[in-house]
């Protein structure tokens, strides 16, 4: 069965001191390590486009998905030149009404305000080669809004972004991970190809597309933990296990 690992990051900086979620910040050099490793033993970080696609004619063995949450500037700053380095793509899910801003949602929960992508900074991403998706209008937590404002939040957003960057936008990450089954159908009838959760797993050729797990990279593990999720059957025979 054709599968694919898909990762999940949000801030590739050093984690400051007092951060309560230290698990959602990966130093530069851990990930330069990840991406190393990585390309030693084969495997090609490749963009949400790329990966699906071959998730859908079974060409997915060796690729691994590179998706960043949020839009942080640090993305392009630091996670693009690296992933230049080594040749690998990647897909950054971007709140359209935040551009150029700050993390409202979670500042005060971070007790950090970190800068997200400008319009500009966005252009550079593109032009390294890289893959913009959406992650709503305003990072809401889309299950507790009336039916029209989640609606508006999820199409909207995947408007702006074409009309701001000129290019196609086909993805979706759910904000905070979170979703109903209502919640999916306003993806998919947005005009989505994918949408990304957090259940954790490898996707599978039998998945729904706009259901995706993803293996979130946690910042307080190790290389050896990280590469036993991505590079070998341990993710998805534990998540099935589970399941049982």
């Amino acid at each position: 069965m054709s599968v694919l690992p898909i990762l999940g990051y949000h801030n590739v900086a050093m984690v400051p001191e007092d951060a309560p979620f230290k698990l959602l910040y990966v130093s530069p050099d851990n990930f330069e390590r990840q991406l190393w490793t990585l390309r030693r033993l084969g495997l090609r970080g490749v963009s949400t486009s790329e990966g699906i696609a071959r998730l859908n004619n079974g060409t997915s063995r060796g690729c691994v998905v590179f998706t960043f949450d949020d839009g942080y500037a640090d993305t392009l700053t630091t996670a693009a030149p690296l992933m230049k380095r080594y040749g690998f793509g990647a897909t950054c899910y971007v709140v359209s009404g935040a551009v150029g801003t700050y993390n409202s949602w979670d500042a005060e929960h971070l007790r950090e305000r970190k800068p997200l992508m400008s319009r500009d900074q966005l252009d550079q991403w593109l032009a390294a080669g890289m893959e913009v998706g959406s992650h709503s209008l305003s990072h809401q937590r889309l299950q507790d809004l009336p039916h029209d404002e989640a609606r508006y939040e999820i199409a909207e957003s995947r408007a702006a972004l074409r009309t701001m960057l000129g290019v196609p936008i086909e993805h979706f990450a759910y904000p905070f991970g979170h979703f109903t089954a209502d919640i999916v159908e306003l993806a998919r009838h947005a005009g989505y190809s994918s949408a990304m959760t957090v259940l954790p797993g490898v996707a599978r050729a039998s998945d729904d597309r706009l259901r995706l797990p993803r293996i979130l990279v946690n910042g307080e593990h190790g290389l050896w933990r990280f590469l036993l999720q991505v590079a070998t059957p341990y993710e998805r025979l534990r998540w099935r296990r589970r399941a049982r």
